[in-house]
């Protein structure tokens, strides 16, 4: 211990000294520039955002420009010795905990439906990718290399490697700002981004083990059979914390039960878990991307712990992490060195790349059932290269496969390759965007095959558990439903609540923030025991209340951005202890006329009863209400369902979705349905008869159903109704009944008839019905013209037995389709 300390102390101060003065100088450089990037980036956004730019194309200019102000020259000159020494370090601290972030927030359950169409795309691109890159690889040679190689079939390798390769992260950056992930077609795009950069990493390693096992050492020993040995650790390490980190976080979850976040330690546990077991990949010489990704879809979504996650990284990893990580594509330039001997090659790569990506997604396009054009689109963003650290190119310099000049090149290509996807992702923003608003986003146009797209909205957490369990009645398949937004609205903090008295923290002492922190504490923890009891994927976002017209706003945004089919609203009417429904908030009443007038999609207004003498009220989940709520037994058969529903139809498109809606419900178990048929005896003949239903169906042949909705035409009604008893009345699914009624009486004896019957009746908005059957209800009309006649009555009723009232109201295309004028 003496010697050695005495042996430190005699080494000479000049060796010593300077290495914290450099080490000094390079972090104030890099911090230099890092602020530079990030101001410069913002001002360049500013005009680009106009045209649906990311803010990944910003940042790379602000790194292009950041880097010809010569800092990056000054780095090189104090510290490393060439460009990638100088942020490579950062890059893959970087992809690590990004591509943590992109696992955890992956919508898993929809990327399983649609498994084979991106394994698909991949697939194709790939192969073309490769075998361009290995019909080229002997001609590039020469515009390439300018030092020999040690075989020619290394240098064939690594370029068919470099130019199958996706930076998965640059695609699910910008398509996740973009919100292209909402749609396949954007999710076929991110995922096969992801699979294809798997594809290469795995590749690169198996290229890497056995180039180094071909290489004999001076003492005539082999590093092939250790670099082996550690791909089997790092394989071992990986499939382990996979495996573990479900349990492990759930007992972390159990532990910080009912709470917002997890404790600080908890939190420090989890982040140095998933760095430790990524770093420890690159400590091995393998590249740590996909065990951060896979460690990021296995951790669970639902409980505190995915919160804290979340709200801890993402603010740091998109506020300055990842505009620096882009950033760093441009600043790798070595301006000094830039010539037409690098450039033109530069841009031979990534135009072979674009040919490559191109062939295979037209090849795929037929099996995918896209057009070649948006195949096309969908390859541009495919052929972002990011950084070439995802493929380790500087063992491909060090094995000697090309020099630095060849680097340089695949920089501008990776440089030009990303630039240009930003107007293709552009186009493509704009084509999802414009085909949601104009498709008809209803239920009665959605196939048994497509998937259920919805958007929960609640204004607290007494209010939560109907409107989720609504949710849940509407999945028969856990596993396959896309996650579901629940759009949170919450009064701000009141920081005189205590000065002036107010009650209402349910003795919740959070603290410095009135009552808002313990609403959205109460909402999360419903939301947890829905998302554990259902097994569904719900994102909770709060969202401040502002008014009704800017919360109705924030609605049809928020269903918008989630390309929602239906969006469910509490209505405004709510049920008070001795029964009676009221209008308790008027700021609720104009929220659901709001709704009604701009939603892009259908709207459910649902009248919960969490009062109701049954017993059956919407406040448990299905799959743990059997254990302390009674059973019914099914309309249809013996066996004993957990609500009985019925529907109520009339006529017209409104109608016709809540029969959809009901329809969804009945393919649920636990549901029992009976559709009601209201018809005026004087008109009742052979029209509505089952013969000649079936005679409707055929003479009208394949009649749009969105143009039928418009109108609500009686042969429209005939077809829906024929083959609603078609595919469930007639396969013992639900029951259907026609109720003959001829005067007003008969309608309001009918509907008043339904309580105690039914624990939810589902019945249409109204104002498109027939006018033979709602003549005579003006009362009702003039009294609630928001939800019609029929759910006026039904949603008024005051008895303690009546169920709760779903109110539809069918998306209509007219309103957004007068583009041509």
């Amino acid at each position: 211990m003496g010697r050695s300390f005495k042996v430190c102390l005699e080494v000479d101060p000049a060796v010593i000294t300077p290495v914290p003065g450099i080490a000094l100088d390079t972090l104030f450089l890099v911090i230099l520039q890092a602020f530079a990037v990030i101001f410069l980036s913002k001002f360049l956004h500013l005009f680009l955002r106009r045209y649906n730019q990311p803010s990944a194309i910003s940042q790379i200019l602000a790194g292009v420009a950041v880097g010809g102000m010569g800092l990056r020259n000054a780095i090189v000159h104090v510290d490393v010795d060439d460009v990638e020494d100088m942020y490579g370090g950062y890059i893959a601290a970087s992809r690590v905990v990004y591509m943590f972030l992109v696992g955890l927030d992956l919508d898993l359950a929809a990327l399983r439906n649609a498994t084979r169409r991106c394994a698909a795309l991949a697939y194709a691109t790939v192969a073309a990718s490769l075998f361009v890159a290995a019909v080229v690889s002997s001609g590039m040679y020469g515009s390439m290399m300018h030092s020999p190689v040690k075989t020619p079939e290394l240098l064939a390798a690594t370029l068919m490697l470099a130019l199958t390769n996706t930076s998965s992260i640059t695609v699910s950056r910008i398509a996740g700002e973009l919100r292209l992930t909402v749609s396949e077609n954007g999710r076929l795009v991110v995922a096969a981004a992801i699979i294809t950069n798997l594809i290469c990493v795995v590749g690169d390693g198996l290229l890497s083990s056995t180039t180094l096992a071909k290489v004999k050492t001076q003492d005539s020993m082999y590093r092939g059979s250790p670099q082996i040995k550690k791909g089997l650790l790092a394989l071992a390490v990986a499939g382990v914390a996979v495996w573990r980190v479900g349990p492990a976080v759930t007992r972390i979850n159990r532990r910080n039960a009912g709470q917002r976040h997890v404790r600080t330690r908890d939190l420090v546990f989890m982040l140095l878990g998933v760095w430790c077991v990524s770093s420890f990949q690159q400590l091995l010489g393998f590249d740590g991307m996909p065990t951060s990704l896979a460690l990021g879809m296995a951790f669970p979504r639902e409980g505190p712990a995915a919160r804290s996650i979340v709200d801890a990284l993402v603010p740091l990893v998109h506020g300055f992490v990842m505009p620096f990580y882009f950033a760093t594509i441009g600043m790798r330039l070595d301006y000094n060195s830039m010539s037409g001997a690098i450039i033109v090659p530069g841009m031979l790569l990534s135009l072979l790349g674009l040919v490559g990506k191109a062939v295979g997604a037209a090849a795929a396009s037929a099996y995918l059932n896209i057009p070649v054009s948006e195949a096309l689109r969908y390859s541009v963003l495919l052929n972002v290269k990011g950084h070439v650290d995802t493929m380790n190119m500087k063992f491909a310099k060090t094995e000697g496969v090309w020099a630095e000049q060849a680097l340089y090149a695949m920089i501008i290509g990776n440089l030009i390759s990303t630039i240009i996807a930003g107007p293709a992702a552009a186009a493509v923003f704009r084509r999802e965007k414009e085909a949601y608003r104009t498709r008809h986003q209803a239920m009665e146009s959605l196939g048994p095959e497509q998937e259920l797209r919805m958007v929960a909205c609640t204004h607290g957490s007494r209010a939560a558990p109907g409107i989720l369990s609504l949710v849940e009645l509407l999945v028969s398949a856990p596993h396959s439903q896309p996650a579901v937004p629940v759009l949170h609205f919450f009064e701000p903090p009141r920081h005189h609540q205590k000065t002036h008295g107010d009650a209402g923290d349910d003795g919740n002492k959070s603290g410095g923030g009135g009552g808002a922190p313990d609403a959205v504490t109460q909402m999360n923890r419903v939301v947890d025991v829905y998302a554990r009891a259902t097994g569904i994927s719900f994102r909770q976002a709060d969202v401040v209340s502002l008014g009704a017209s800017k919360d109705a706003a924030a609605c049809c945004r928020g269903a918008e951005d989630a390309h929602a089919v239906l969006l469910l609203v509490p209505c405004y009417k709510e049920q008070r202890y001795d029964g009676k429904m009221a209008c308790r908030v008027e700021e609720r009443w104009r929220h659901n006329v709001e709704v009604l007038a701009q939603a892009p999609c259908t709207v459910g207004l649902f009248a919960d009863r969490p009062y109701r003498a049954g017993g059956t009220s919407f406040q448990t989940p299905i799959s743990v209400a059997p254990e302390s709520g009674r059973t019914l037994v099914h309309p249809c058969s013996d066996r004993t369902v957990t609500h009985v529903v019925a529907a109520v139809f009339m006529g017209g498109p409104d109608d016709r979705e809540a029969v959809s809606f009901a329809s969804r419900l009945a393919e649920h178990p636990a549901i029992g349905l009976t559709v009601f048929r209201f018809v005026k005896r004087s008109t009742y003949d052979t029209v509505t008869s089952s013969t000649s239903r079936a005679a409707a169906t055929v003479a009208g042949g394949s009649e749009d159903v969105d143009g039928g909705s418009q109108g609500g035409g009686g042969d429209v009604d005939e077809r829906f109704l024929w083959r609603f008893y078609e595919n469930y009345a007639a396969r013992e699914l639900a029951m259907y009944v026609e109720k003959m009624v001829e005067s007003p009486a008969d309608v309001v004896e009918t509907l008043e008839g339904m309580a105690g019957m039914f624990s939810l009746v589902v019945v249409g908005r109204g104002g498109r019905q027939p006018a033979e059957l709602t003549a005579g209800l003006e009362r009702w009309a003039e009294a609630g013209s928001e939800i019609g006649p029929v759910a006026e009555i039904l949603a008024s009723n005051e008895s303690m037995e009546m169920g709760s009232v779903l109110v539809m109201h069918q998306h209509t295309v007219a309103l957004t389709t007068p583009r041509k004028q």
